[in-house]
């Protein structure tokens, strides 16, 4: 706890007095307790993932959620409806008929729900993300309008992620590619509002681009998350912040000199982005995971560890970690001091 709180701290004081606004994405740590400490530090509200994930959050007392994803179908509309009368909540769009759909239930409901229409900004873009969103600005425009004109939503900004930026491993090919796929966000803005409309929210951002997307005049929030745990991904990218989440395991064998097996396999740790590294040893490195084994390799014959030592895992990636428990324990300075549930955890979407 005492150096996921050093990150947020540190966060909060870079977007101190910028014009741009920080608002964390929340699924990496899915907890309402962490997320109550991002705000305390200047966060202007969150981003989920999912309905569940905004409900938990919401009846923790946060009032302003954004749902970067589209929501799609009548049982998630008629929760989204529902929780749209007990805080704000934004969501994206890149259909006009789901944006139909919603419109009656949020109209059904008695309820305003704020809408971003999304922005693929990987169709034309080499290593961004290429999923969901409108593809061009004709088509943002179109839909902007379009949406302006339904009950009970009101169209309130862009939202684009250029994401997977892992693959970029130094600064200037990341900064290249960010200030590339955010200058076609921040021209389809220039378009929509010369179509009469106001663009209030235009949104983007991660930990990977976090001091870079916050350079680029137009953008005004960033969704940055993943800096309050770390990764070693983030790490191999750049980003410096501190290590914060580990996973715990202990040595069950030592049958070779140069080896050791951890009770953690792929079950306990993603490899998502790689294998795990171990924490705070040059000497000892994790060479495979079986479900339930970690092997690890020793460069030195003569190491030290025997069964039953314990041993620190850092993920390759903190979300798709963090998804695997119910609980965190929560250490300062090396002494427990309590556990934490990982509320919003819920497979339910």
């Amino acid at each position: 706890m005492d150096i996921a709180e050093r990150n947020i701290r540190r966060m909060g004081e870079f977007f101190h007095g910028k014009n741009v606004r920080h608002r964390p994405h929340v699924k990496v740590h899915k907890s309402p307790f962490l997320a109550h400490k991002q705000i305390a530090a200047g966060a202007n509200g969150i981003t989920c993932a999912k309905v569940t994930e905004a409900e938990v959050m919401a009846n923790s007392g946060i009032d302003d959620i954004l749902i970067a994803n589209q929501i799609i179908g009548a049982q998630k509309l008629t929760r989204l409806a529902h929780l749209a009368k007990h805080c704000r909540v934004a969501v994206l769009v890149d259909d006009l008929t789901n944006a139909k759909e919603m419109s009656k239930f949020a109209s059904d409901a008695g309820s305003k729900i704020d809408v971003l229409v999304e922005v693929n900004l990987g169709a034309s873009l080499d290593g961004i993300l290429d999923r969901c969103g409108v593809t061009s600005g004709n088509d943002a425009v179109k839909l902007a309008h379009d949406v302006s004109l339904l009950k009970n939503l009101k169209f309130n900004g862009l939202m684009g992620y250029e994401g997977a930026l892992r693959k970029f491993t130094d600064f200037e090919s990341r900064k290249n590619a960010v200030e590339k796929a955010l200058g076609i966000l921040v021209r389809i803005r220039d378009q929509v509002e010369d179509s009469g409309l106001d663009v209030n929210v235009v949104s983007s951002g991660g930990t990977m681009s976090y001091n870079l997307a916050s350079q680029v005049p137009g953008i005004t929030e960033i969704q940055a998350g993943g800096y309050l745990f770390m990764d070693t991904g983030y790490r191999e990218a750049g980003i410096d912040f501190d290590f914060a989440l580990t996973v715990l395991t202990s040595v069950v064998s030592r049958s070779k000199p140069e080896k050791a097996i951890v009770d953690a396999g792929f079950k306990a740790i993603s490899v998502e982005h790689g294998l795990p590294a171990i924490k705070d040893s040059v000497e000892v490195e994790c060479i495979a995971l079986n479900a339930e084994h970690g092997h690890l390799r020793l460069r030195q014959s003569n190491n030290a560890l025997s069964c039953g030592d314990k041993v620190e895992m850092l993920p390759s990636h903190a979300d798709s970690t963090v998804c695997l428990y119910d609980n965190y324990v929560m250490t300062r300075r090396g002494e427990v001091e309590g556990t934490l549930g990982i509320e919003a955890r819920g497979m339910l979407q």
